[in-house]
């Protein structure tokens, strides 16, 4: 049997990038997929064989700073659902229904029109997870938000006035407002979910979502005998102009060969250039990390999935809340280091990358690692479990 999917997604690379290989194995076994996403990542979307039904989102990106606090993502979030009102349903609505698809499959940010619309459509739903996990034993927002806080509880009145709309019963309410589904898919390995042994068959760890055949791009390695020191801050924000001159600065000794990707757009270019520095605007990380022997990072779990698929550690440096969690969680594996911005200096990033890089047992652990991903279903498994889903 086949199906029309629909996959709701949040306008990041972070949350889109890990769906893209199972949209594309659902396309070549004669599915068909519509994302429902900005209208900026139509060439992407087409790329798989999938349909747009594309808006413009007007939401906020997140401030440069070196680190962004819980109160400011909050008003992300309040962006988010002036989006999903205002132009992610119409534009849903307007693709959709007349098309009605058979399944909905969608991210945390994205359940408020793909359970709104689900309901109103009768049709069935997925949730998948680009990042940790939730369940009723551990909360990625409560790791990342006081719940007690103003914020949180406005965030809350604001999805409460939508979904009131269309579900006036409290308690039915409170159930389209639950942190996951029925079924969920989780784009990494169970042993680098906190708390991973808690969440039960209805969660599905893929161990990763990439892409079985290596980036079409041409990226050329130095010498064997020279490492490679792969840098990113991520999409999202990457005007951390000072981050990338601190990096520049700690492999100044040119005993290293820096490769940083600074984001489209991005002119920092010449200011982070030297004899041992490749500064790109975009370059696929994972053209690079089979040579890279550390990845510096922000601490996105797109970019953490990549570098641990390859074995690599990593020293993460975070900018928000939830690359905190993910820096504390590579860090109490043993296969990774976190730095706060705040106290970052060239000396302490050096001495953490010469550690990690130098100590077998870490990187034992980066390989076993490297194993639990590959042998997880990856983005195949993802689409088995949605044909499932279908047939039932």
């Amino acid at each position: 049997m086949t199906g029309h999917i629909a996959i709701f997604v949040f306008p990041d690379f972070g949350h889109f990038n890990p769906t893209l290989q199972i949209a594309r194995h659902l396309v070549e076994r004669g599915h068909r997929v519509t994302y429902v996403i900005d209208e900026a990542y139509r060439a992407p979307v087409a790329s798989v064989g999938a349909a747009l039904a594309g808006y413009r989102s007007v939401r906020r990106r997140l401030s440069a700073g070196s680190h962004v606090e819980s109160a400011e993502i909050a008003d992300l979030g309040l962006d988010i659902l002036a989006d999903a009102t205002t132009r992610v349903i119409p534009a849903a609505r307007a693709a959709l229904e007349s098309d009605r698809p058979d399944l909905i499959a969608y991210d945390f940010e994205s359940f408020v029109p793909a359970r709104i619309l689900a309901r109103e459509w009768g049709c069935r739903t997925l949730q998948y997870f680009p990042y940790v996990a939730s369940n009723d034993h551990y909360s990625l927002h409560a790791a990342t938000m006081d719940p007690d806080s103003d914020y949180v509880h406005r965030g809350v009145e604001e999805i409460m006035k939508i979904l009131a709309e269309v579900e006036p019963d409290p308690a039915a309410m409170w159930a389209m407002m639950a942190v996951a589904d029925r079924h969920n898919l989780v784009f990494l390995p169970r042993e680098l979910q906190p708390h991973g042994d808690t969440f039960d068959d209805t969660f599905t760890f893929l161990g990763h979502c990439l892409p079985a055949e290596p980036p079409p791009v041409t990226w050329s390695a130095p010498d064997d005998d020279v490492p490679v020191a792969l840098i990113s801050m991520g999409t999202e924000s990457n005007e951390r102009t000072g981050m990338f001159r601190l990096c520049a600065d700690a492999f100044a000794d040119r005993s290293w060969h820096v490769v940083m990707t600074l984001g489209r757009g991005n002119a920092l270019a010449a200011g982070v250039s030297a004899v041992n520095v490749e500064a790109h605007e975009w370059l696929p990380h994972l053209a690079v990390l089979p040579r890279a022997s550390v990845f510096v990072t922000h601490g996105g779990m797109g970019s953490l999935v990549e570098a641990l698929y390859h074995g690599c550690p990593v020293v993460v440096v975070p900018h928000t809340p939830e690359n905190t969690v993910n820096a504390r969680r590579v860090q109490e594996l043993g296969i990774g280091r976190y730095l706060p911005a705040s106290s970052l200096d060239p000396a302490t990033l050096r001495a953490a990358v010469d550690e990690l890089t130098a100590d077998p047992q870490i990187l034992a652990r980066a390989a076993a690692m490297r194993a639990a991903m590959r042998a997880g279903g990856g983005p195949a498994e993802g689409a088995d479990v949605i044909e499932r889903l279908l047939k039932d």
